[in-house]
Formats: C-alpha cells, structure tokens, sequence
C-alpha cells in the first residue's frame, strides 16, 4: 500500500494533484493507496476514479481526512461529501451587490476555499440569480461541481476586480 501525506504540500501552497496521479499511475491492479489529507478531496478522488480506484473518505479529526483507494476498476466513489464537509471556510471571500448583480472575490485564498466557498454560496442562491466570481486562477475542478448540481460557468475577461467568471443555473 502506498501512503501519501498531503497535508504538507497543501499547506505550502502546492497542488499534489499531478505528482498523486503520477504515482497512482504506477500501481498495478488490485494495489492499494493511502491519502492524508486536511479536507476530503473529491476532485481528485474523480480523477483516481476514472483512473479506475474507488475510494473512501473518512474524517478522523477536523483538519485530518483519511482517503483509502483501491485499484479495483471499478471507480466507485463512495462518501461522496457535501461542500460542508470537504473543509471549512475561512474569512475572507467577501461578497457584494451591485449592478452587474452578485458577486464573491476568491482571490488568493488557499485550495479549495474558492471551490466550497462558490459551491456553498450558489447553493443558497434563488433559482433567478447568478453570481459573478472573482478568481485568479481557472477553476478546472470546480466545472464538473457546479453542472452536478445544475449550474455552469462562463469567462467573463476581466474585470474591474480581476477576472470574472459568470455562474448561471441552468434552465
């Protein structure tokens, strides 16, 4: 069974996506993955689904999740978690109100605070509103959320608080 902390890396601001995919990448059939880490990491635990691993998440203390994975072929992803429970949200993804409707400023915080943040905020939205996200980055993982449960997003160019990106329910 391979380990991985990824608690560390997240920490010093560095995705662990690709270097997990490579090494998961490695394991035969039937091997076993162990994953540590500070929230349960739906994205990634898709991407090792499509790679044919289901995985199980299990909270062992608020900041500490442990994800088991098996290469089974199957790919079930079991615990799927809500936004609640994949971490908390810290202060500072502001909101505001104004003609062009609303909007939330993500910028700069650490991963996944703007996913759960956006993900947590449309899901308390009115069926007629949108949002506008500030963001400073391509949210590559939060695309496939947000049509789960009925939204999608479109590039908006910049914007007079950076780059824009409009999130619209779909009809």
């Amino acid at each position: 069974m391979l380990s991985l902390d990824l608690r560390p890396l997240l920490a010093a601001g560095t995705d662990p996506l690709q270097s997990v995919v490579e090494q998961a990448g490695r394991l035969p059939s039937g091997a076993g993955l162990e994953l540590e880490a500070p929230f349960n990491p739906l994205p990634l635990r898709r991407v090792l689904g499509q790679m044919g691993f289901s995985s199980k998440a299990e909270k062992l203390a608020d900041g500490h999740w442990r994800i088991s994975l098996e290469r089974d072929g199957a790919g079930e992803v079991v615990n799927s978690p809500s936004p609640d429970d994949c971490g908390g949200l810290p202060p500072g993804a502001p909101t505001w109100q104004d003609g062009q409707g609303l909007h939330m400023d993500v910028r700069g915080l650490p991963m996944p605070v703007p996913m759960l943040a956006i993900l947590r905020l449309v899901g308390s939205l009115e069926d007629d509103q949108t949002l506008l996200v500030h963001h400073d980055r391509e949210p590559v993982f939060l695309i496939p959320e947000l049509a789960e449960i009925g939204w999608s997003l479109e590039p908006q160019g910049q914007g007079s608080a950076g780059d824009l990106i409009f999130l619209v329910r779909r009809g």
